[in-house]
């Protein structure tokens, strides 16, 4: 099929103003802030704590996220990919080699239910705490259309079905974190292709896929899930962002996109280069995010907003951000993973884990 690329998007000059909008700095952290720079920042806040980073590769955001992290001192950092050599050779660029006692490795398949199972029951033998959840984990717009294993369109699949069963499954570790626990969901700007199709979700089983409106679909649902963690766990304590790092052109994100419709979207020139049209930010500062999101108790009022910049972005999409649209996914969600997971009783004290009727 014609790429039919959301209106939104078909305009390259709005693209750009989109990536180039300006937001204003809401905390003590700005749009220039390093990953580093807030690490040290906010180093009370990470010493001591139990961090827990999906997809993590040595050239990536979540490994750098996990580098400065590590060099605070937490008293676990769980390392959770597909690939357990990747996390080996992230554990090695990290520093953390020398430290398994710190540094864990779990291994996780987020277009694998089983497998993400597998990977929290092992996680909650580990550790009964979890401070932060940083869902970095994600696809981009692979260009033919593809499922997970329980037959859930590949985008949506791994960058929101999974990592919502995946923290559910972990919430009562979360829930017994001393002060301030919270799930980090990583978004992106590529969220305004669209919204969430629920009588679609598959896009007529591929016959209608568009890589990126099914990419922005899913980081739109990244957003929206955030929403509803806020909603339904504020009470109990529990706080929960959504992080936009921006376009950063080393993480390898983007490999998965045919050449030519990376200079189609206006994001590579034809030579080859990143285009010198989009606001690039070094990994350093997407990761900055991250770590505002996961340790600023200064934000923790502001819980279930996009950050963008290091900041609370105002210009998040409302499709994204309105919580009877969040919480009709999260219903839909629970649907996609077999189980509900309420959250209305006392601290520790919540029905969990029952099965969806047949």
């Amino acid at each position: 099929m014609s790429h039919q690329t959301n209106a939104f998007f078909s305009d390259k000059e709005l693209l750009q103003s989109v990536l180039h909008r300006r937001v204003e700095k809401s905390g003590r952290f700005g749009p220039e802030s390093t990953a580093e720079e807030v690490a040290v920042g906010l180093a009370s806040e990470i010493n001591g704590k139990t961090v827990i980073i999906t997809g993590v590769s040595p050239s990536g955001l979540g490994a750098e996220a996990a580098r400065v992290i590590f060099k605070q001192k937490p008293r676990l950092l769980i390392l959770a990919s597909r690939n357990k050599k990747t996390i080996d050779d992230t554990t090695v660029a990290i520093g953390g080699a020398d430290s398994p006692d710190i540094v864990k490795a779990v291994e996780l398949d987020l277009s694998d239910l089983e497998s993400v199972r597998k990977a929290a029951t092992e996680i909650l033998d580990t550790t009964p705490v979890v401070d932060v959840l940083i869902n970095n984990a994600g696809i981009m717009m692979p260009p033919s259309f593809k499922t997970t294993k329980q037959g859930i369109e590949l985008q949506f699949g791994v960058n929101h079905v999974g990592h919502f069963l995946f923290t559910n499954l972990l919430m009562p570790a979360l829930l017994r974190a001393w002060e301030g626990p919270c799930v980090v969901n990583i978004s992106s700007a590529g969220h305004r292709a669209g919204g969430i199709r629920f009588d679609d979700l598959n896009m007529e089983d591929g016959k209608a896929y568009e890589p990126f409106i099914a990419y922005g679909q899913s980081k739109s649902a990244n957003i929206l899930f955030s929403v509803s963690l806020t909603e339904k766990l504020r009470g109990k304590g529990l706080g929960s962002f959504a992080v936009d790092p921006g376009a950063v052109a080393t993480t390898g994100l983007s490999e998965t996109i045919p050449f030519d419709r990376r200079v189609e979207m206006g994001w590579w020139n034809a030579d080859g280069t990143p285009s010198e049209k989009l606001p690039w930010t070094s990994v350093g500062q997407g990761a900055a995010g991250y770590i505002v999101a996961g340790f600023d108790r200064d934000i923790a009022e502001q819980s279930g907003s996009c950050l963008a910049k290091g900041n609370i972005d105002p210009t998040t999409e409302a499709h994204a951000t309105d919580p009877v649209i969040a919480e009709k996914l999260w219903l839909l969600s629970e649907e996609l993973v077999g189980q509900k997971f309420h959250y209305a009783q006392e601290l520790l004290g919540w029905t969990y884990g029952a099965s969806v009727p047949s």
